[in-house]
């Protein structure tokens, strides 16, 4: 009795320690604010948004991207990087992003059973000198959303502001987010979910001038409009600055 006692406290020790073991092994990656990625992630945080964002990525920046279940599902990215050599497990990664000298936008998705988590991502590369309530947001073709759970952030040096100023139409929607006076490093980022299937054109247009945000309302959703989404009217015609979009 007491062998079978011993035996079975070992046996309960060995998968502890090979557990911890796995854990280990799984989590290859690590920065100085404690944030630990396995190589498909610390992968796709290159690939999306560039080699840089890993060294500063908090907690939170981790659990924005959690529902794309990296390590277990396939990821499609229309991202910067040109990565069509790249071998990744499980995840599949195609195509540029659209960039500017200023800004470059980049989109991911990953799908479960029932839905897919969109994620869309426009970084500044330079300091924007307006300030004003750009636009960013979606349009569909062949799909819709999941959910009118539409999440947007602005990341500066300044902090973090979430917007909800969303506006819903039959084939898309869009999001008004006034950026902050005064910050650099600024990153826009949307997550949403649609029902599988179908292309997503995913746009981000910024005002040239300043504009108020029942104003910035002013668009319908269409194929020929900027970035292949906003088809601006009214007092907000001709104050966006037609950056090209992307797809996925």
């Amino acid at each position: 009795m007491k062998k079978k006692f011993l035996l079975f406290v070992f046996l309960i020790l060995i998968i502890s320690i090979s557990s911890k073991v796995y854990a280990t092994v799984n989590k290859t990656f690590i920065n100085s604010n404690g944030v630990e990625l396995t190589d498909k992630e610390y992968k796709f945080i290159n690939d999306f948004y560039g080699e840089n964002y890993f060294m500063n990525m908090t907690q939170e920046d981790y659990e924005w991207i959690a529902d794309l279940d990296i390590n277990n599902r396939q990821v499609e990215i229309n991202a910067y990087h040109d990565v069509s050599n790249l071998s990744l497990n499980n995840i599949l990664t195609k195509g540029p992003s659209y960039e500017t000298n200023s800004k470059k936008i980049s989109i991911a998705r990953s799908c479960d059973t029932t839905k897919c988590t969109v994620i869309t991502n426009l970084t500044w590369l330079t300091n924007p000198t307006i300030r004003s309530y750009d636009v960013i947001g979606a349009r569909f073709n062949g799909t819709s959303l999941y959910t009118n759970n539409i999440t947007t952030k602005v990341s500066s040096s300044s902090g973090t502001t979430y917007f909800s100023n969303n506006r819903y139409l039959s084939n898309g929607f869009g999001t008004s987010v006034k950026l902050p006076t005064g910050a650099t490093n600024i990153i826009v980022n949307q997550k949403f979910y649609t029902n599988i299937g179908g292309n997503i054109y995913a746009s981000y247009q910024h005002a040239t001038s300043n504009i108020s945000l029942p104003d910035s309302y002013y668009y319908t959703i269409s194929p020929g409009g900027l970035g292949g989404v906003f088809n601006f009217y009214g007092n907000a015609s001709g104050i966006y600055d037609g950056m090209g979009g992307v797809n996925i």
